[in-house]
């Protein structure tokens, strides 16, 4: 009996004609927003940079390496203090000493022979006009490497602060093209979500420098021209907006 009025409740709903059919509306958004990301790319002058050498030296005990390496690290460190002792300095020095292993055979222990010391000098030079000065010095004092001229900003956070604002400068403009493109006003800012933030410090820079050479002889070796390279920051946000009242047709 129940199967029979089922059957009969869909055949009269099927032979309604279309007007006559309920259909439970779609529900709106309430109120109608609009979701956008915005994003910038800051590129922003340097103001310091890093310039980094070493020096190797062995020596037959570990304090005679070492000192080999601290008398020239020494060095540069004078000459560098010449050029302005407020801006250009010496900022770490690290020194290394590992031991020369000679191996003794199948009968004999492994054994000493001897040491090698190397000092990693980084010269931190805060007014970049000194930069060339900076890095002609490190070259003349012949270092065994030389390493990138590293560029960077002493204040980040301002940095990171003008990416930020580029960054939402973006999404509203984002928005506001895209629901007055739709003949509508931009209504409430309801969301601002941050996304990744990050900084891509560029260093490109290379020098070649003359190898150490065996005689006294001083050597001075005059670097190319180094340009400062433009430092990268990023930042993304996310906002959403509420779409406000139509606007007048024109």
């Amino acid at each position: 009996m129940k199967t029979w009025i089922a059957a009969f409740v869909l055949a009269v709903s099927l032979a309604l004609p279309a007007e006559a059919q309920v259909v439970a509306p779609l529900k709106p958004y309430d109120p109608a927003v609009v979701r956008v990301a915005g994003r910038a790319e800051v590129y922003l002058p340097p103001d310091q940079a890093r310039v980094r050498v070493s020096f190797y030296s062995p020596g037959r005990t570990a304090a005679e390496a070492t000192n080999a390496v601290s008398v020239r690290s020494r060095a540069l460190d004078a000459a560098i203090r010449a050029i302005n002792p407020q801006t250009v300095t010496l900022e770490r020095t690290d020194v290394t000493v590992t031991p020369v292993m000679r191996e003794g055979g199948e009968r004999r222990p492994d054994r000493i022979s001897g040491y090698e010391a190397t000092a990693a000098v980084t010269v931190l030079v805060r007014d970049l006009a000194l930069l060339g000065r900076a890095v002609e010095s490190a070259m003349s004092a012949q270092p065994d490497n030389f390493s990138d001229v590293e560029f960077s900003i002493r204040d980040t956070a301002s940095a990171r602060r003008t990416a930020r604002e580029a960054a939402i400068s973006d999404a509203v403009d984002k928005a506001r093209i895209y629901v007055e493109g739709a003949g509508f006003r931009l209504g409430r800012l309801l969301l601002v979500e941050e996304g990744g933030s990050n900084m891509i410090a560029q260093s490109g820079n290379r020098a070649m420098f003359a190898p150490r050479q065996a005689q006294a002889e001083e050597i001075v070796v005059t670097p190319p021209p180094i340009a400062p390279e433009a430092q990268l920051y990023t930042a993304e946000v996310s906002v959403v907006f509420e779409i406000g009242a139509a606007m007048p047709a024109r």
